[in-house]
Formats: structure tokens, sequence, C-alpha cells
């Protein structure tokens, strides 16, 4: 929870971290076109006078580079409002209901939608929310494979396209959100599939990681027009349009007949002034191309099938996604102009506040005791259990810290049990039976920080107090 300034009838007034948008934008946007403030305060209840809103925590912040539209003023054919000089910056984000007088939504649940970029919101319109049903999978997805980008490369591939298993696919900006997926989903249903990128790295990932045949980094490509016909000598069936500009003229040359292209946008033109001129048009005639934009928003309807589709692969590990995470709204600035340059590698999201257990715990090993011990106590499930190993935070405190959530063994029944392991050494062969086949067939890797001589002895022990060492801390004073 943020800093509480004040609390009042048990309503707590706090300070609310925004990203503010500073004034419209001409060419490549920059840091300084946002500001990081917490001089706002925000009072954690419903508005009594008002039925249908939610309160809501925000987790996870979406950097979509539709976002750069809403940093002109009026831009001529936008679908979406312009932001507001001195608001918040608003986006697609993943959030906590904290309090809810809407019937759809209730305390505790997890929504994706729209939201403002602060550490809360409230929401007054929350018909648009889409309520978070399946959490075992991390809740940063909703802003990307199970948000907007997954929709996008589902839509774009599998309805706009038309796909075949024999096509040959071309997808640009190929490591970023969408097009991870698109490739993908191309590879899974057995076309050929080529994608580009700007960096060494990135070209490694989309080759090495995403499964794709080939892939290119096209700022090194003197003619793209030559790359395109040396990686697609056959042609080019469907391509994936993320980029625009010179990249678009060239794939139109290297198309097939009847061959289909998805236009989800055109990054390289969003900070231009005049957008470049696209000169081979021509080909959609003489090809015979279906050449179609698409707007997301126009297709969630599809969004139930969409998440029956692409959820089983996330679970069954045959999608692989790649998250390029950033923690603290005050970093949130630099992330989001950061995705005009391609400095992002992957789904480019803003962590406000992570959610690593939405369904609670089960089991908790305590080495550490103290305020982590507090927080978990909190976070239990009915019937939890915790194995009290060692409380390390408190050895050298002359008053150990006190613990206020113990309440909580008797409302969720845990047990909590202490022990010393020279109680149990009578299971030792047992334990040897069970855990030396596991590290003879590497099924269990174990790391340990190793220094040499009785000399480094005494630091390597008072390092253990300050978490000096990396796994276990051994002193050798002989190798054998």
């Amino acid at each position: 929870m943020g800093d509480v300034v004040e609390s009042l009838t048990d309503v707590a007034v706090v300070r609310n971290t925004q990203v503010l948008f500073k004034d419209y934008v001409k060419g490549y946007p920059t840091k300084s076109d946002m500001v990081v403030t917490s001089d706002g305060t925000i009072r954690l209840e419903l508005p009594k006078d008002k039925d249908g809103v939610i309160l809501i925590k925000n987790l996870y912040l979406s950097c979509d580079p539709y976002m750069r539209g809403r940093m002109t003023k009026d831009k001529k054919g936008s679908y979406v409002a312009s932001f507001t000089p001195g608001s918040p910056l608003a986006g697609y984000g993943v959030a906590k209901v904290l309090e809810s007088s809407h019937s759809d939504f209730k305390k505790g649940d997890f929504i994706s939608g729209l939201t403002n970029w602060e550490e809360y919101s409230l929401i007054t319109d929350p018909q648009s929310l889409i309520k978070i049903q399946h959490t075992d999978v991390p809740l940063s997805y909703y802003t990307g494979i199970l948000g907007m980008a997954g929709m996008t490369a589902y839509v774009g591939f599998y309805e706009i396209c038309s796909p075949k298993k024999t096509d040959a696919v071309f997808v640009s900006a190929a490591s970023g959100a969408v097009g991870q997926l698109v490739g993908q989903f191309a590879k899974l249903l057995g076309c050929y599939v080529v994608g580009s990128a700007g960096s060494k790295e990135k070209v490694d990932l989309l080759k090495n990681k995403f499964g794709f045949d080939e892939a290119f980094n096209y700022k090194e490509e003197g003619d793209l027009d030559a790359a395109l016909k040396r990686y697609f000598p056959d042609g080019i069936d469907i391509y994936f349009e993320n980029v625009g500009g010179k990249m678009l003229d060239a794939v139109l040359s290297n198309m097939n007949v009847h061959a289909r292209i998805a236009v989800c946008g055109m990054i390289s033109q969003y900070n231009l002034n005049q957008h470049e001129g696209i000169n081979n048009l021509i080909f959609l005639i003489l090809k015979r191309i279906r050449m179609e934009g698409f707007l997301i928003t126009d297709h969630y309807n599809l969004y139930p099938k969409f998440l029956n589709t692409v959820l089983p692969l996330i679970q069954e590990g045959k999608i692989t996604y790649v998250e390029d995470i950033v923690d603290g709204l005050k970093n949130g600035p630099a992330a989001l102009v950061g995705l005009f340059s391609g400095k992002n590698v992957g789904k480019q999201v803003v962590a406000i506040a992570h959610e690593y257990f939405p369904d609670g715990i089960d089991i908790y090993f305590e080495n550490v005791g103290g305020k982590m011990l507090d927080a978990v106590l909190s976070n239990m499930n009915v019937h939890a259990r915790i194995a009290v190993c060692g409380m390390i935070s408190q050895y050298n405190l002359n008053q150990h810290e006190g613990i206020n959530n113990l309440i909580f063994l008797i409302l969720k029944r845990i047990r909590m049990e202490g022990f010393l392991i020279t109680d149990h050494y009578h299971l030792y062969p047992k334990f040897l039976n069970t855990v030396l086949p596991l590290i003879q067939e590497g099924k269990i890797t174990y790391v340990e920080d190793i220094v040499d001589g009785l000399k480094n002895g005494p630091a390597a022990l008072v390092g253990l107090f300050s978490g000096k060492n990396v796994g276990k801390q051994v002193v050798a004073i002989a190798h054998e």
C-alpha cells in the first residue's frame, strides 16, 4: 500500500504515485514529456453517491505503440482520444479489485483492461474490463499474450490472413509483443516463417527461442528487397505488418498472387511529421493481394475463443512468451519511449506491484522471520503448512521483531511447526536413498559458494548475515 497520509474512520488516504502527461509531442517522445509524481492522494473507499464503480490497485501496465498517437493533439483519423496534459497516461493493465459496487466484480478479483498509469484508480465505467478467471499463469500475461497483444496476433493471423499449412509467412518487428506470437502460431500450423528484428540478440531469440525458420537484422540489410528474395525465393504468402515504410514497400514486390497482409501497425511512421510514401501499391492489383488493416477493439467478441485456443498452448509449453518487465512507475516513461527505438526485448511491461500468489500459499518454508513471515501469514490458504527452519533476520537483533499476523493461524487453520534437524537424523538413510539418485541423474541442482583457506573463514561466516553468499557457504581447507 502507498504511504498513508491520514486515516479517518478506518479509511486510509494514501499517496497515489502517477505518471502525468506534460504536453503534446512532435517527433520522438522523450522521458521529459512525462512526469512521475507522488503529490496526489486517494481515499481508499468508494464514493457513496455512485453505484457500479470499482476501486483498483494497479499491478501491471502495458507499454504499447498506439499510445504514441495519443500524445498528439487531435490526430487526424485517430480511433482513440488524445491524452490530456496534466492528467495521468492511460492504457491497458492488470489490477486487483479493492472495493466494488458493480455486480460483475467483487473485492479480490483480478481484472484486465483500460486503466490509468497510477498506483490506484477509481473506475467509474468498468463495463469494458475483463475479469481474470485463470490465475495459474503470470498475471502480467494479461497485458500481452492473454491481452491485447495476444488477441492482435490471433485475429490478424487466423481471421484476417486465413492461413494454410503451405504458406510462407513474413513477420516484421517479430520479437515484439505481437510478432513473437504470430511467428509461433504460424509454426504450429506448419508454415515456413521468417522474422525481421533490429539486433543480433533479437534475431537469435527468433530462431532459438521462438522457433522461426529464419530471421534477419533489417539494420544490417542495405537492400531489403534483396534480403526478402534471399529468404523467400518462392515469394511471400502472408505478411504480418508491424512496421510500414520501406519494409512494406519491399514486401509488396515480393508477394505471391492472392497473398494476404494483416496491417497491425506501422511503428516506423508514428514519430514522423510526414509519413513515408509507399511506391509499390500497384502490386495489390497485379498480384490480387488482400491488404487489410484492423483494430483489435472490433474483435473482442472473439476473446473466449482466443482464450480457449491460446491458454492450453501456454499451459502445455507449446508457446514461449518473452516479457521485458521494469519495476516501478518511476521507470515507466523510459520503458514507453524505448519502444520507438527498439530497446525492449519482448513485451514491454511496467510492474507496479507483483502478485506472485494470487490464489494464496499452501506451503511456506521459513528461513527468514520478521516482516517476511508477517506478510506470508496473511497470504496463506486454509490448512496451509509452515515449516520453521530458521529466522536469520532476527539473529543479530537485541529485541526480536513482533509478528502481528499470528491471528491467521486460527482464521486459516494453519499448522506452523518449528524443528531442529538433530531430532531427525534417524531418517538419514531414507533421505540419502531419495536424494542421491536425484543428484546423480541431474534432477537436482545445488549451488555452493566456496572460499579457499581458513584465513577466509571468518569473512565467509559473517557474510551469511548480510546475504553475501550465493548458495551454500563452504570453507575449503584442502581439496581432495
